[in-house]
């Protein structure tokens, strides 16, 4: 109805133009409106170029005229025209959505966020809700979100865009991986959960992050549900099988499907260090040593993933294994690799493993 009352009050002041000015005749503007109503735009596109080359301060003419070259397929000639008019009406929000999306089409993405963002400035917020608006108030969000440096300054642009209404799947993964960066582990539950109700097809990658972040809060059952519900929608996702598997072991729970997955997770990666440390952890808190041992082993030849993390480990499955000596060079290790690890000059020194 608004595109209407518009169209209505565009045309009725150009009339007032012309009678005044008697240089066009009413009729003139009523043929090449029914031109283009009818579809006829080669036509319209002869009846408005006349009326430019008269009216040459008129910006519903240029208006008219490039949709007319729009709708004709004539693409220049509408991003010119669709120019003219935004310059000569610059507040106009539908001149300027022409013009700005013209430019996107040109891939001018820079005059197009400048377009866009003129017409933001605009006072009257009469359409703010209405589709195109939010089209551009998110199209401006999203490039200012792109262009910014800060990690936070970047979230925030993204989450400014995202609250205007539907976004695409990518900016929920961006924002939530931006939360995650941010250590805002209450906003990465926030919205992802957020993200699954807009679009439930996101679940095998929502749930796991999930599971992360509610491990992280010490919300122990959220992040058991949110690890089961990956599993089921991707039983075979490498990152929850690693992570399901090692925060079971590091809490003594559930240490049966621990040891399940844990093995799924080695069969298809027999060689990665990380997933073969997890599994050795595992069998470490089953007490089944020797298997630990040769997990850890295997791990540890590969050099890519061998830390400090991993030859502590080590350390403690040789320690159970009463092997002192031998867990005490793996521990130097680890505290060569990493010498802020307190835990481990202690064992050190101790030479023994702390019991809690």
């Amino acid at each position: 109805m608004r595109k209407l009352t518009c169209l209505l009050f565009l045309l009725c002041g150009f009339l007032r133009v012309s009678a005044q000015s008697e240089v066009l005749p009413e009729a003139l503007m009523v043929d090449g409106m029914r031109a283009y109503m009818k579809e006829d735009f080669g036509e319209a596109i002869l009846v408005f170029e006349k009326l430019a080359k008269v009216q040459t301060q008129e910006p519903a003419v240029f208006y008219y005229l490039a949709k007319s070259y729009l709708a004709d397929k004539q693409l220049t000639s509408a991003r010119t025209n669709a120019e003219k008019a935004h310059l000569l009406s610059p507040y106009s929000f539908d001149y300027g959505l022409l013009y700005g999306d013209l430019l996107l089409a040109n891939k001018e993405y820079k005059k197009a966020l400048a377009c866009f963002e003129n017409l933001l400035a605009y006072d009257d917020h009469r359409f703010d809700n209405e589709p195109d608006m939010i089209r551009v108030k998110q199209f401006v969000f999203l490039s200012k979100g792109d262009e910014a440096k800060e990690t936070a300054d970047k979230n925030a642009y993204y989450l400014q865009a995202a609250n205007l209404g539907p976004v695409q799947e990518e900016l929920w993964v961006r924002i939530i991986q931006l939360d995650w960066e941010l250590n805002r582990k209450e906003a990465v539950v926030e919205h992802a959960l957020e993200a699954l109700d807009n679009y439930p097809r996101m679940a095998p990658w929502v749930y796991p992050i999930l599971g992360d972040a509610y491990q992280a809060l010490g919300n122990n059952s959220a992040s058991d549900a949110a690890f089961d519900k990956a599993l089921a929608a991707n039983p075979k996702d490498d990152h929850v099988l690693n992570n399901y598997s090692y925060f079971l072991s590091i809490r003594k729970e559930k240490l049966a499907l621990a040891d399940t997955l844990s093995a799924r997770l080695v069969a298809d990666h027999p060689k990665n260090g990380t997933y073969l440390d997890t599994r050795a952890w595992v069998l470490f808190e089953l007490k089944r040593y020797p298997e630990a041992r040769i997990a850890m082993e295997a791990a540890l030849k590969d050099k890519e993933n061998a830390s400090a993390t991993l030859w502590e480990h080590y350390g403690d499955v040789l320690f159970r294994l009463k092997l002192v000596e031998k867990a005490l060079d793996a521990w130097k290790e680890a505290l060569r690799l990493d010498p802020s690890r307190e835990s481990v000059d202690k064992k050190i020194r101790m030479r023994q493993i702390p019991e809690n």
